[in-house]
């Protein structure tokens, strides 16, 4: 239903849904930028059973996405006007036959009318443009935070995993520094002490004959 409700053009000259080519009603905003009345767009996702623009197809990144407040001021402008409009009680004969009366031919006024709302939407259409672009940025921006955290993080990860490498190494190669010393001191005792005991051996050797 609504594929083929996609492919026609609305009028570019009415703020209007891409899905049911009307006045936006309670618009909200994706996160690639397109706006769509809110109920068109759960309509939309319960048809499709994803998530994603109906337009450009790029999944949005929210269940909830937020309210086009900018874009739903201009909507209600424009309802305004167009229910000002229809509700004037315009003639329908020829302004030049009647240039003294105040009533001039309906569709003359509406052009008119449509003209001068034009002109006041412009300013708000661009603020909109502007109020896109800067939340487009502002993704772009957080995207790039999010991305930079992740490899900051991985990174101290690596030097930490690289640091207590070091540090076990370092404690295996003291550790063997310690034995080998302490193998050598006890050899040196060892043999300090064969030395000694050779000597007193010798020396108790010599007792007797001196004593004879």
């Amino acid at each position: 239903m609504f594929r083929n409700t996609l492919q026609q053009n609305p009028s570019p000259e009415d703020p209007c849904c891409l899905v049911h080519h009307d006045v936006f009603r309670d618009p909200v905003l994706l996160s690639c930028s397109h706006s769509f009345c809110k109920d068109c767009l759960k309509s939309w996702w319960t048809e499709k059973q994803t998530c994603e623009c109906p337009v450009c197809k790029r999944r949005s990144s929210r269940e909830e996405p937020p309210r086009n407040l900018v874009l739903k001021n201009l909507c209600e402008a424009f309802i305004q006007e167009r229910d000002q409009r229809s509700s004037d009680a315009l003639c329908r004969l020829d302004s030049k036959t009647h240039t003294n009366h105040r009533f001039r031919p309906i569709d003359e006024a509406a052009q008119d009318h449509k003209e001068e709302l034009q002109k006041s939407l412009e300013p708000l259409k661009e603020k909109l443009k502007v109020s896109e672009e800067v939340k487009v940025k502002l993704d772009q921006t957080a995207k790039h935070m999010k991305v930079q955290a992740r490899r900051t993080e991985r990174l101290i990860k690596e030097q930490f995993k690289k640091l207590h490498q070091f540090l076990d190494e370092e404690q295996e190669a003291r550790l063997d520094a310690l034995r080998k010393e302490e193998e050598q001191k006890s050899q040196m005792m060892k043999e300090k002490m064969e030395v000694l005991s050779r000597e007193i051996a010798a020396l108790s050797d010599t007792e007797p004959q001196r004593r004879s």
